[in-house]
């Protein structure tokens, strides 16, 4: 980088050194009224969300390019998608040759909304698809699904994120197969035994950590902003354990941390450990730590 601009630099010396004063002021005069013709207009937010929108792929030297429709929907879609009654369209990005975004405002739960598609796509030959682990460990409020045909065929993520009278609704339509989390729906799920631990409502998630060894052990660890104690936390992700058909062995508490130790068999007959901690974070009244780990039993 440095070595190019040294060779510009001495090339404009150059230049200027074989150019006469005369020269130099054409130059001057003639580069004044080439700014004035410039006419650089303000850039606009539109303008600012479009290319913050643009992505490569990597190695790709273009841009795979944006646009955004507000207020209303595609005018082909590529999949047929019923709309729940009462719907207002936000909008929707087209990411070219890949896959359309939809964003809605609806006036059912997220639940209501995730039981609403099933019924619509299951009917159409869709199946709800469980990626390799894309829906285990510790995960944020919302609630997703995605539903899947073959492989090379496009794919429907359903998201739903709870608002004050109703749900943000985004339904992701992938058409390009590379890009289509089905094409991953065979792959081997690394993540086994870890189940969805869901947080509490209201609650923010950051800094998931995922780490696995030798297929016989997976941890998974986050934070949490949470107006729940530890011992509270504990408690929440203990009941959906118990719902993922995990058995409760022991439980403790000491000052800020709380913890249990937990047992699972899967659908191959393997035996699991399983351990649970939840910790508040010194310093924050409202910040805390997870972690799950889970280990496979010796035979």
């Amino acid at each position: 980088m440095y070595l190019k601009y040294a060779i510009a630099i001495a090339l404009f010396a150059l230049i200027g050194l074989g150019a006469s004063a005369e020269q130099q002021n054409e130059s001057v005069s003639n580069q004044s009224v080439s700014n004035q013709s410039v006419n650089v207009s303000e850039p606009t937010t539109e303008e600012l969300a479009i290319r913050l929108l643009q992505f490569d792929y990597f190695g790709s030297p273009e841009l795979i390019q944006a646009e955004l429709l507000p207020g209303k929907l595609p005018e082909e879609m590529p999949v047929d998608l019923p709309i729940p009654n009462g719907t207002r369209i936000v909008g929707s990005e087209i990411l070219e040759d890949i896959g359309i975004k939809l964003v809605m405002d609806v006036t059912m739960t997220p639940e209501e909304v995730l039981d609403f598609y099933r019924d619509v796509l299951v009917s159409q030959n869709w199946t709800e698809t469980d990626i390799t682990g894309m829906e285990r460990g510790f995960i944020g409020g919302s609630v997703s699904t995605i539903f899947c045909k073959r492989a090379r065929d496009p794919s429907v993520t359903v998201s739903a994120y709870p608002l004050e009278n109703g749900t943000d609704l985004r339904l992701d339509i992938i058409t390009d197969p590379s890009e289509s989390p089905c094409s991953m729906a065979d792959q081997f799920d690394w993540m086994e035994p870890m189940p969805k631990l869901a947080a509490p409502k209201d609650a923010v998630i950051s800094n998931q950590n995922y780490m696995g060894g030798c297929g016989n052990q997976v941890a998974v660890s986050a934070e949490i902003k949470t107006k729940l104690n530890s011992s509270a936390l504990a408690a929440h992700y203990a009941d959906q354990l118990k719902a993922a058909n995990w058995t409760a062995v022991s439980s403790d508490e000491c000052g800020s941390a709380s913890w249990s130790t937990w047992s699972f068999e899967d659908e191959d007959g393997i035996s699991w450990d399983g351990f649970l901690i939840a910790l508040d974070l010194a310093g924050s009244e409202d910040k805390r730590f997870v972690m799950m780990q889970t280990l496979m039993k010796e035979s």
